[in-house]
């Protein structure tokens, strides 16, 4: 039969494995997390320039911005 003190020994080593192993999800969840939101808001971060070159008004051309300065000139 195996003394007390092997038993708890054998019963404290599983406790820091199991231990270790909900650290180390821990760790991993939280580094997910913190790339989905880092991809998450380079997304918004492109939606928003696309939406601000959207409502920018469009450059004239240069043959009408000529014509528009020639005709302005006395």
């Amino acid at each position: 039969m195996a003394a007390a003190g092997e038993a708890s020994s054998k019963l404290l080593r599983f406790l820091y494995f199991v231990g270790a192993g909900v650290i180390c999800t821990k760790a991993i969840n939280t580094y997910r997390d913190y790339e989905h939101k880092k991809e998450a808001s380079a997304a918004v971060s492109a939606a928003e320039a696309a939406l601000d070159s959207a409502a920018a008004p469009e450059p004239a051309p240069a043959t009408v911005a000529a014509a528009a300065a020639a005709a302005a000139k006395p």
